[in-house]
């Protein structure tokens, strides 16, 4: 056969496919008017055993086109096959490797959401289970805690702001911008509230200090600082800026001429801008989510014990993203490993 004939048998091919297939929406667009929402995805299937494209259907349709691939929820109709879900994940175990069925997954998965403090949506739960040398990704970790109702749902649906320019600060080192705030606790049980001060490095994201207590004014504050400062060490002071907002404790004549004779810059954020101490708001949002909202306190001293033990959970066992989900423990040891190697 001559290469020309064979070329114009070829178009005629595509172009009776092209005339099909514009007859099989033509027909398909029809039926659509005729049918109810329930009726609509059986016919769309039927459509698509005839060999009309699911990218086709959509557009028709005004779906998406997942809308036709496999699901696991039952539903009044049947869908196209698509590749299974795995039931079983790698585990390494010493030298070998080994196999698991994912029920001993969620069970781990259980287990870890369990703990006190432990808030971790997807993301961190797969780093979890990969530090337990798991062999799994975060999607099929969002299926199964997904599956199994364990998901937590976004707390932080908020546009992005538009962020001041001279607010923004970049850092190389440890302990060159601190951040400090207060955070009220209720005690349920006092009917009142009590005041958290917790300074954070910026750097580092460390709550390397913190005053919880029924009041809280300039003089708190400053013996908080000195007992940080002399915990760590007067050269951790040499040159930083301790960051914070207007608050009366915050402004008083107690802090400033402390800070002024310790030679520390005193950064005060302008009136109704949080995003310029976005370090210490995000502690503070933490520890609304995984204590405040969850907890019940009855006392004072019940607050105080648990709202210690999160700020040492927070330091030293909490996956942060920041840190490239790893605990900030590790992310300092690797942080003084470099430093001696330089």
């Amino acid at each position: 056969m001559e290469p020309g004939v064979r070329k114009i048998m070829k178009e005629n091919e595509n172009l009776k496919k092209l005339l099909s297939e514009k007859e099989l929406e033509n027909a398909m667009l029809s039926d659509a008017l005729k049918k109810d929402d329930e009726e609509i995805m059986n016919m769309a299937n039927e459509y698509i055993d005839r060999g009309l494209r699911v990218r086709v259907i959509a557009n028709i349709l005004h779906v998406p086109r997942y809308s036709f691939y496999r699901n696991d929820s039952s539903e009044g109709y049947s869908r196209r096959n698509g590749r299974k879900n795995s039931s079983l994940t790698l585990k390494k175990d010493s030298d070998k490797t080994i196999i698991v069925g994912n029920s001993i997954v969620v069970n781990e998965i259980k287990v870890l959401l369990s703990g006190d403090f432990i808030y971790y949506g997807y993301k961190k739960t797969a780093k979890h289970l990969n530090r337990l040398r798991y062999g799994i990704n975060r999607k099929k970790v969002r299926r199964l805690i997904a599956k199994n109702n364990l998901l937590n749902h976004s707390y932080n649906k908020r546009k992005p702001v538009t962020r001041v320019v001279k607010s923004v600060f970049y850092l190389t080192a440890k302990y060159q911008v601190r951040e400090f705030d207060i955070k009220y606790v209720w005690i349920h049980g006092a009917s009142r509230n009590t005041y958290l001060l917790a300074m954070i490095d910026c750097y580092g994201r460390e709550i390397f200090a913190y005053y919880i207590e029924y009041h809280c004014v300039g003089k708190d504050v400053k013996e908080t600082m000195m007992i940080a400062f002399d915990q760590r060490g007067l050269e951790s002071i040499s040159g930083i800026s301790m960051r914070r907002d207007n608050g009366t404790r915050f402004v008083c004549n107690t802090v400033e001429k402390f800070l002024s004779m310790m030679n520390i810059r005193h950064e005060r954020i302008l009136p109704k801008t949080p995003k310029d101490e976005a370090h210490i708001e995000s502690f503070n949002s933490i520890l609304e989510i995984e204590v405040i909202s969850i907890f019940v306190f009855e006392n004072f001293e019940e607050a105080k014990s648990s709202i210690g033990r999160h700020v040492d959970f927070y330091n030293k066992e909490r996956l942060h993203s920041y840190a490239g989900y790893i605990t900030l423990k590790e992310m300092n040891r690797k942080y003084v490993g470099g430093i001696q190697k330089s």
